[in-house]
């Protein structure tokens, strides 16, 4: 019963004929009432440090945004651009990255697509290639940080990794490939070298309202919090709630308003699929699929093995039901294996976020972006994106396998 609520999970996730968390919830509770998994062990089978750490930066970035933050650097990526196309490029490239790894790569793209499409529309050039690079940047971007990318959420939890220990064992990999693309992405996409048409003196003023600065003061203090986690023993969806709720009493005005700016439909997806893990967990299937991974002829191989097993699946479904059903398989080969360690947890992490670039149902910024570029009228195929995303994904994937190989090189049995 659990294993076919897993299949329709992906089959409608596929579909997009429903909204996920109602496709989730939905199995998520046809199981609670079938009996397959008792209403305590769903309630206590949801992460509610992940629940607490996703609402809080919804509602700290909601706030930033409201300020005017995001529209400001779309406006001075714009203007830096002086009307170049690649130049344009390469500033919402850096701006993205950088952007994702401090928040959360689908808050980036929902703030930033809207100002890179008008960008090119004043250009006169085809947003889409542009998108496409928004969306490698943001997941590559996102896969820095442990608050950046949902998966990395799910299994620094699971891992109990604070996010210094996440940034300094992942963060040089994301780097490495965002620089090592940036040389070959002229080889993936093609761009005009000049604008049809001049990029104009003038724009309508960006407002920045005068509590930005608080705000950015307060996003300041909440990432030094995540920053120093493990000494203040503090768990990081608290220190997201404390930060929302500094930016709320801040924003006296916004007292009233806040939960609007929470997005309740990816909170729900991510519960019910807490739960239908947590139903496989209870079934047994955890086990058994921990067993057949922890094979000791795989020995050292076993990082590697899991990096391109999660890549290759996330290219062709969502990463984050995926992550979340590895978590307790990873979990349980750590506890019984001495063998292995932190390394397991980062090649899935790694495995989600490059995989999730090949095609566009791999990850949920991906679809955030095409569907942002269809309201406006552009049209993001997927064929379209997948000639892009797979030479993407193949080349970050070759540039991870070696940083893994290197950096748990004594990882194993030798």
């Amino acid at each position: 019963m659990t294993l076919f609520a897993l299949l329709v999970l992906y089959v409608l996730l596929l579909g997009d004929w429903f909204h996920r968390a109602w496709v989730a919830l939905g199995l998520a509770g046809a199981l609670v009432v079938s009996g397959t998994i008792s209403i305590q062990s769903a309630w206590s089978s949801i992460d509610w440090n992940t629940i607490f750490l996703l609402a809080g930066m919804m509602v700290l970035v909601a706030s930033l945004g409201e300020a005017g933050l995001f529209s400001y650097l779309g406006d001075k990526a714009r203007r830096w651009s002086r009307g170049q196309p690649w130049r344009l490029l390469w500033i919402f490239y850096a701006v993205t990255a950088i952007t994702s790894a401090i928040l959360d790569n689908v808050t980036t793209v929902l703030l930033l697509s809207p100002i890179l499409i008008a960008a090119a529309e004043e250009l006169e050039i085809n947003p889409v290639p542009l998108l496409m690079v928004e969306v490698v940047a943001s997941n590559l971007g996102g896969m820095t940080t442990l608050v950046g990318d949902p998966p990395n959420i799910l299994i620094g939890t699971a891992a109990d990794l604070s996010f210094t220990e996440f940034l300094k064992i992942v963060g040089p990999a994301a780097l490495m490939m965002l620089a090592l693309l940036a040389i070959v992405l002229p080889r993936f996409i093609t761009l005009p070298t000049r604008a049809l048409r001049p990029l104009a003196n003038t724009s309508v003023p960006v407002t920045v309202k005068p509590e930005l600065k608080g705000l950015l003061v307060i996003l300041v203090l909440t990432l030094s919090a995540f920053v120093f986690q493990e000494p203040l023993h503090i768990p990081v969806g608290y220190i997201a709630l404390g930060g929302a709720g500094l930016a709320v009493l801040f924003r006296r005005k916004f007292l009233s308003g806040w939960h609007r700016h929470i997005d309740y439909g990816t909170l729900g997806f991510f519960v019910g699929v807490f739960i239908l893990v947590g139903a496989l967990e209870s079934a047994g299937f955890i086990h058994v699929m921990a067993g057949w991974l922890n094979d000791p002829r795989l020995g050292g191989w076993m990082p590697l093995l899991l990096f391109f097993g999660t890549a290759i699946f996330s290219a062709g479904f969502d990463n984050v039901p995926l992550v979340a059903a590895l978590v307790p398989v990873l979990g349980h080969i750590v506890s019984k294996d001495p063998r292995f360690g932190v390394e397991l947890w980062l090649a899935v992490a790694m495995g989600a976020s490059v995989g999730g670039n090949a095609t566009i149902i791999g990850a949920s910024a991906n679809v955030v972006v095409q569907g942002l570029a269809l309201e406006k009228g552009y049209r993001m195929s997927f064929s379209d994106y997948a000639r892009f995303g797979f030479k993407v994904a193949g080349f970050t994937s070759l540039v991870a396998a070696a940083y893994l190989t290197l950096r748990f090189s004594g990882v194993g049995p030798r």
